[in-house]
């Protein structure tokens, strides 16, 4: 049986930290509109990554504690310390390794799908010493609002053999979300969007869980079959990916 997507990121973090679209800035001001930071205890970007969330949410002036799970995501978060208000430790959703209403907010940025709710939300109670609102975080691409993302879509369909396992935990999402809130939550949409180069389509393609690695008949193919794409659909050298942020809050 093949592992987990969840863990499908080894030797990715290199590619992910320098191809994965940040967050627009209106979403991370929203965000923090909305949390009240009176005790002065830190908030947790939970299953961080590499910190790109949690450095934007930093430039804000707010303490943020990246939690990350993988090793490796977590030496690259790393090497950015000192840039921000921004420090970071390994745990998970359901073991966040902090004390006891210890922090201020929770915020999960493109990773709540890899979660299992109750437990997640379970620790979440623990550890929060507020009535912050949970938020998650998504930079969702748009599959089909013009040619260039329809044939995209289509190529990654049938490029890489575990693409369609992305669309079933999509498919699972909307139940888990509410499952975790189990009462009330809002929601608001951002526009997001990348301009890519040829290696830069690439690079972003090849940081996604489904992807195969360097040097595989798969990888190889896909390869050239975005080198296509991009010459097709490129103006000026680029192309533009386009996302909607969505920011799903609540309180637990």
């Amino acid at each position: 049986m093949a592992n987990s997507l969840a863990t499908a990121y080894v030797n990715k973090s290199e590619i992910y930290d320098s191809a994965r679209p940040s967050y627009p800035q209106e979403a991370v001001d929203f965000i923090k509109s909305q949390l009240d930071m009176s005790l002065a205890l830190p908030v947790l970007d939970v299953g961080s990554g590499t910190g790109i969330l949690t450095r934007q949410l930093a430039t804000t002036g707010m303490p943020v504690i990246g939690v990350e799970p993988d090793a490796q995501m977590l030496v690259k978060a790393k090497r950015h310390e000192g840039q921000q208000s921004a420090i970071y430790h390994q745990g998970s959703a359901e073991h966040l390794n902090v004390r006891d209403r210890s922090v201020a907010a929770l915020i999960c940025g493109q990773s709540f799908h890899w979660f299992e709710p109750n437990n997640t939300r379970l620790e979440f109670k623990r550890v929060l010493a507020t009535d912050n609102p949970v938020f998650l975080v998504w930079n969702i691409r748009s599959p089909d609002c013009d040619g260039f993302h329809v044939a995209y879509e289509r190529l990654l369909s049938g490029a890489f053999d575990r693409y369609a396992e992305t669309l079933q935990i999509d498919d699972a999402l909307e139940d888990k979300i509410r499952q975790f809130f189990s009462g009330p939550f809002q929601e608001r949409t951002f526009h997001n969007c990348q301009r890519l180069s040829a290696s830069g389509l690439l690079e972003r393609t090849m940081s996604c869980s489904y992807a195969s690695q360097p040097g595989t008949p798969e990888y190889v193919a896909a390869s050239n079959a975005l080198n296509t794409l991009h010459w097709e659909h490129q103006q000026n050298g680029e192309v533009t990916l386009n996302y909607r942020t969505r920011v799903v809050y609540g309180r637990i």
